[in-house]
């Protein structure tokens, strides 16, 4: 639960973990039939932290402490459930269209309420797999606020962020898939919220003693992420999986968060970094369909013809990124102006009116 002003910095990174997110998903469409694009090292760095700087953002924007149980749960529901609600019905309307359009077949109703019911990755594949990070967040929200909550003295909460890391540690050696709403990846995921959540707390401390503000700091943190990164492996926190080593992932996590907030405060003024962070959540929900309408109309093709160019690789990854960032905002305007409630947003009347719009400064 957020309250006051926005944060600029975050919203920024938020906005880069985004652009990571969606071009490290496009990358594999652009080299069709090579495999070992899947496991190349740009895609690999990229998931090493995009998810848990969206994690880590959720937990400094939190106020665990402030807020009884009911009331922030009521809150969770509005901003994370109700989104996944209608992301979810916007991947039906999608299924459907394509249906329609002879590109699939018929899908059993009960294996809809079933995908919509346990809300992990395996289950969602079959309509928008994106969408296993709502139901995530929901859960390591709830774990991070009961966590938080018995936690009486701050010395206490690093002992129960410690306990809670572990705990996620050995989870990711189980078989964790059949359980709902990823709840195993939860675990991990709350641990990056607290995370970020007693960053916050500290914030003064780590710029003032261990200098995360100077450049030479920063860019050996993000030295040290990608490091350790390599000498680990690619993780993938939809399945609950951090490479070989959980502490390697970890650590590397930490680095790669001192440069990229450092990175994300010296550009804090980008309005469009701004811009996508804060509308994120409809990004992340419908960048995929967003590529799959463009694929099944047959948009790169004509593109080819038109252009005497053929995209394939690279080139089809940076137009596939700029045209489902540019279609994305379309979507982001019509919730934000005329249906903000169904993604968690209120509505603002009056001199007090805000109505998020596309920015004219570029990055």
């Amino acid at each position: 639960m957020r309250t006051g002003p926005r944060i600029k910095w975050v919203d920024v990174l938020k906005g880069l973990a985004i652009i990571f997110l969606v071009f490290s998903h496009l990358v594999p469409h652009g080299f069709k039939g090579n495999e070992s694009m899947d496991k190349s090292f740009i895609i690999g760095y990229f998931y090493s932290f995009h998810m848990p700087l969206f994690f880590f953002a959720s937990g400094f924007t939190s106020n665990f402490q402030k807020y009884k149980f009911s009331s922030f749960l009521w809150s969770k529901i509005k901003t994370i459930l109700l989104p996944y609600t209608t992301l979810y019905i916007c991947s039906l309307l999608y299924f459907g269209w394509m249906h329609w359009m002879g590109i699939v077949g018929t899908l059993d109703p009960m294996v809809v309420i079933e995908t919509f019911l346990y809300a992990d990755g395996n289950h969602l594949g079959i309509l928008n797999m994106s969408l296993w990070f709502l139901p995530c967040l929901f859960l390591a929200q709830i774990i991070s606020y009961l966590v938080l909550k018995i936690s009486s003295k701050r010395s206490y909460m690093y002992v129960f962020w410690i306990l809670l890391t572990i705990l996620g540690a050995f989870l990711s050696k189980l078989d964790t898939h059949a359980l709902p709403w990823s709840f195993g990846t939860s675990v991990n995921a709350a641990s990056l919220i607290i995370c970020g959540y007693l960053f916050k707390l500290n914030e003064q401390f780590f710029i003032e003693k261990l200098k995360i503000n100077k450049p030479y700091i920063a860019y050996t943190g993000g030295f040290l992420g990608l490091l350790l990164f390599l000498i680990n492996d690619k993780p993938g926190m939809s399945g609950n999986y951090y490479g070989h080593n959980y502490v390697l992932f970890y650590l590397s996590v930490l680095g790669s968060l001192v440069f990229y907030i450092y990175l994300s405060k010296k550009i804090e003024s980008s309005s469009l970094l701004s811009y996508f962070g804060k509308n994120s959540l409809v990004i992340f929900g419908l960048h995929g369909l967003i590529l799959s309408f463009w694929e099944n109309v047959n948009f790169y093709e004509m593109f080819s013809v038109k252009t005497n160019m053929y995209l394939d690789g690279i080139s089809f990854v940076v137009i596939s990124t700029l045209l489902v960032f540019l279609s994305c905002v379309l979507f982001i305007e019509i919730f934000n102006r005329f249906l903000p409630f169904l993604i968690g947003k209120n509505f603002s009347f009056g001199n007090s009116k805000i109505i998020t719009t596309i920015p004219n400064k570029n990055v």
